[in-house]
């Protein structure tokens, strides 16, 4: 669970009393020192480091009705309606951030490392890095866009605004992923010094795309929504 041993509060999915199928769930929330709540461990990733991720465990955990955040058996159409469009749109926001991050770190490494023998800079020297760089902006200010219309989307809600949620997180971690590697490749063994920030960007724009729902799952469900199949 994200934020596990630092949050207040969590909110918690359950089977609801009457439940029968995993999405007939209740979403409660429950406080930090609820009696049988507890963190299974510390957080110890690749990458995130402030994202304090780990297993919670609920044992003979009892929660009082008025911290029932849904009606019974409602909380999956609240994940679906209510938290998946915002946290789709946080983690594509912070894919972006992660794209203009290293588009700023490698355009300053072109400018700064130096050819001493031909008095110029990487970026003067080689047009290769040069159309790398110039990708990586082009792969930056097209994600930026999608955010922007997701954002519309999600404001004025419409028939597509479900299929622009899915498309706009499965679109963010690929493009991170892809100008974060560029911008490893650009500035070349700097990039795996810690002088730089570029490795980072690089190691958080893999957790973005495998933390659910997933590219993978964004793709099934995306692939559906087109073929007018029914996501569950």
């Amino acid at each position: 669970m994200t934020s596990a041993g630092y949050a207040q509060s969590y909110v918690v999915s359950s089977l609801a009393p009457d439940g029968v199928a995993p999405t007939d769930s209740t979403l409660y929330l429950v406080p930090a020192g609820a009696r049988g709540l507890s963190v299974a461990g510390p957080r110890d990733g690749l990458g995130l480091r402030a994202n304090a991720s780990a297993p919670m465990t609920l044992e003979d955990c009892e929660v009082p009705s008025e911290f029932r955040l849904t009606e019974d058996g409602a909380g999956f159409k609240a994940m679906l309606e209510i938290v998946l469009p915002l946290f789709n749109l946080g983690t594509a926001a912070v894919a972006l951030g992660l794209c203009r991050a290293a588009v700023a770190g490698t355009a300053a490494h072109l400018k700064s490392a130096r050819f001493e023998h031909l008095g110029q800079s990487l970026g003067e020297s080689l047009p290769t890095l040069r159309a790398q760089l110039a990708t990586m902006q082009i792969d930056t200010d097209g994600l930026a866009a999608r955010i922007d219309d997701l954002v519309e989307h999600l404001e004025q809600p419409r028939e597509t605004t479900m299929l622009r949620v899915l498309e706009t997180k499965a679109a963010g971690g690929e493009v991170a992923i892809g100008v974060t590697s560029a911008a490893m490749r650009a500035c070349g063994g700097a990039a795996f010094s810690r002088h730089m920030n570029v490795e980072r960007l690089f190691r958080d724009a893999h957790a973005g795309a495998v933390m659910a729902p997933t590219g993978d799952v964004l793709r099934e469900f995306i692939a559906k929504a087109i073929l007018g199949m029914p996501l569950f």
